[in-house]
């Protein structure tokens, strides 16, 4: 298919091309399912993504081609997840009023174990200091770093001026690292001894 054609696909989808539609997410799943899991963790990215691409469908009319539809797709994504964590907050100050709390779903073992092994503590060190780290801080973080995206495109995003994108990224970025330090810190005092 031509560059013309991809950048049609979006408008095909919004006729109702089913198919089409099914393109887009086989095409920008990973990156959905990616900023869902820097932003949530790896127990509700799988939910998160499934709820932004059912929000795609919804809205995909609405796409009007001014921005790619990446860009697009980014906003969803993150405004998504923003609104998960806002809602798990939530349920966090009910289960402390002592309503009954929510069991977690177990993740899956879809990883390749050897992946898992090499980098998953790390992978795991950050993804916990991401959860110190204030939600719009890192959605910035996680678009301009993680997802290396200009900061444009991330101010574009979060619907802020490029300079509040600026601003969030260095906020983000400076939490992180005072997260990884703490952890670090903690796991020396505690003998370094894994649980």
């Amino acid at each position: 298919m031509t560059a013309a054609g991809e950048h049609n696909l979006p408008e095909r989808a919004a006729r109702g091309e089913v198919d089409v539609f099914a393109r887009l997410v086989q095409e920008h799943s990973g990156l959905v399912y990616r900023v869902a899991l820097r932003i949530l963790g790896a127990e509700e990215a799988q939910d998160a993504s499934q709820e932004v691409w059912i929000r795609v469908w919804r809205s995909i009319g609405n796409f009007r081609g001014e921005s790619a539809f990446s860009t697009w797709l980014y906003k969803i994504t993150v405004n998504t997840c923003l609104s998960a964590r806002r809602k798990e907050q939530t349920m966090r100050l009910r289960e402390f009023a002592g309503e009954f709390p929510q069991l977690p779903v177990q993740p899956g073992g879809e990883d390749d174990p050897e992946a898992a092994i090499l980098d998953g503590e790390r992978r795991d060190e950050i993804l916990r200091a991401l959860g110190h780290v204030r939600d719009e801080h890192r959605a910035a973080l996680i678009l301009r770093h993680m997802e290396g995206l200009s900061y444009a495109e991330v101010a574009s995003i979060l619907d802020v001026p490029d300079g509040t994108a600026k601003g969030w990224v260095s906020r983000g970025r400076a939490a992180l690292l005072v997260a990884l330090a703490a952890e670090a810190e903690n796991g020396q005092n505690h003998g370094g001894e894994a649980s």
